[in-house]
């Protein structure tokens, strides 16, 4: 990955052991972090760095984060496909243990020892995995002495003590996209009167699932795991009881459960450690702010859809989608799709927003992007489906779409359009692949269900070919804009 680093301490050493893997970008001149924050030079934007990670160290010099968020957001402007990062050296620090060197700092104005370049190096490594799509996206929370002191169901709302500063917390990490669920062995009416305790900064719709019974936990998490179509490896789950914690652990080894605090005035670096860790605040696009409100969606979908036959069930949807060429503005969340999305994609191509953008500007490939929605809401951006042009030949490169989007045939109404399309380019035939990888099984027939005919391949790989115009339309449920 192509790195930019800017620090108010001397990085040349960490550059070099960076440099094994990535291409690295820094400025020249000790500590010009600001300057070449609010005023990024040529040479760092022809650069074209994919990531951009500011190492503020406050333990030799006072840093202004109201300054560091106007850089930050200074950079995102002129740096648009670039992910910017500002690193939790503090938290780092904490974790690692000697972490700093004295005489490092005298002999190159760099504070951090060995030990402590190494942890910098890991936590970077890290945070790329993270960038490409290697992220947790679901934080499952237990409630009594967990989100607050205390017992609902014998203390009552007056009775307990909300873990306000830990709650404004985990609603900022809602606010950026990650999905909160609920797992809490209560009543569901000695919890509903919580909602309405303002001293309550959660409330219930900052929730995508709630699951309030006596059932086991792990049972439950499975059960959302699958209402969400998310894999377990998705989830952190946070709860105080230790019991809990190693049955979560010793079950669902898949899911990370980090260790809650004895100490309850420990919960703010409790808090901060699993952000860094868990979910670190890289760039975030509208789809990952409405993550909430799409999968209490999706529960109203599921309920919908236990009363009616499959048919009267996507027909009663209502479905809408808009195809049509990818713009400038959807570039990151096209970048996004291909490095989050595992199970709808049938070659599993990652890609950098850089390289999309290349994609946009070469006039021999297609690029559709696909909004969608039904009668319970909007769905955002949630598929693109990508061609490579040769004479009167078309390759699908990219066919990637959101697991929340799956089991509606929303794909044949897309690729009904495609094809519409590709005739108007003048295309006779179409090729494609599949690519079998670990979680990508739901799309190992997709072209055949298209009617393409299987050329070759056996149980790895697959290739097909299709010839247009075709003389059976493909079967939908969907109105195409």
């Amino acid at each position: 990955m192509r790195i930019a680093l800017l620090s108010n301490v001397t990085v040349e050493v960490l550059a070099g052991m960076l440099k094994k893997e990535h291409s690295l970008w820094i400025p020249s001149g000790f500590g010009a972090w600001i300057e070449t924050s609010l005023n990024p030079p040529q040479g760092m934007v022809d650069f074209g760095p994919e990531a951009v990670f500011m190492l503020l160290d406050v333990s030799h010099a006072t840093v202004d984060f109201d300054v560091v968020q106007k850089a930050k957001t200074s950079l995102e402007v002129t740096l648009p496909n670039a992910t910017v990062v500002v690193l939790d050296l503090e938290d780092l620090a904490d974790e690692v243990g000697s972490f700093y060197d004295e005489r490092m700092w005298r002999i190159g104005s760099m504070p951090w020892s060995m030990k402590g370049l190494r942890a910098i190096m890991e936590e970077i490594n890290r945070l790329v995995r993270a960038i490409k799509g290697e992220r947790k996206k679901v934080l499952a929370l237990d409630f009594d002495n967990t989100l607050w002191s205390g017992v609902i169901g014998e203390d009552g709302v007056a009775g307990i003590e909300p873990y306000t500063t830990f709650q404004q917390g985990i609603k900022m990490l809602k606010e950026r996209g990650v999905v909160l669920v609920g797992l809490t062995k209560n009543n569901v009416t000695d919890v509903a009167p919580v909602w309405n305790d303002g001293r309550m900064a959660l409330k219930q719709d900052d929730f995508a699932v709630l699951k309030i019974n006596w059932n086991d936990k792990v049972a439950n998490l499975a059960s959302v795991a699958k209402e969400l179509n998310l894999g377990m490896d998705s989830f952190v789950f946070v709860d105080d009881n230790p019991a809990e914690r190693e049955r979560m652990k010793a079950m669902m080894p898949e899911v990370s459960v980090p260790e809650f605090p004895a100490n309850i005035e420990l919960l703010p670096k409790f808090l901060r450690r699993i952000t860094r860790v868990y979910f670190p605040e890289l760039r975030v696009t509208e789809e990952d702010r409405r993550k909430t409100a799409q999968y209490r969606e999706e529960s109203a979908r599921l309920e919908f859809a236990s009363k009616l036959s499959v048919d009267d069930y996507l027909r009663g949807l209502c479905m809408w989608a808009e195809v049509h060429k990818v713009t400038d503005a959807e570039i990151p969340r096209v970048a996004q799709l291909s490095q989050k999305t595992n199970q709808f994609n049938v070659l599993t191509n990652r890609y950098t927003p850089e390289e999309v953008d290349r994609f946009v500007h070469d006039e021999n490939r297609v690029l559709l992007t696909v909004h969608a929605g039904d009668r319970f809401g909007e769905q955002g951006l949630v598929a693109f489906v990508q061609v490579v042009l040769d004479g009167e030949i078309a390759t699908i490169v990219d066919w990637v779409m959101s697991c929340r989007t799956m089991n509606r045939r929303l794909e044949f109404a897309v690729e009904s359009r495609l094809e519409e399309h590709l005739i108007e380019l003048g295309i006779k035939n179409v090729n494609a692949s599949w690519r079998r990888t670990l979680k990508n099984k739901p799309v190992e027939n997709l072209f055949e269900g298209f009617g393409f005919n299987v050329i070759s391949g056996d149980e790895n790989s697959k290739q097909y070919s299709l010839e247009l115009p075709r003389t059976i339309s493909l079967k939908h449920y969907t109105t195409i804009k």
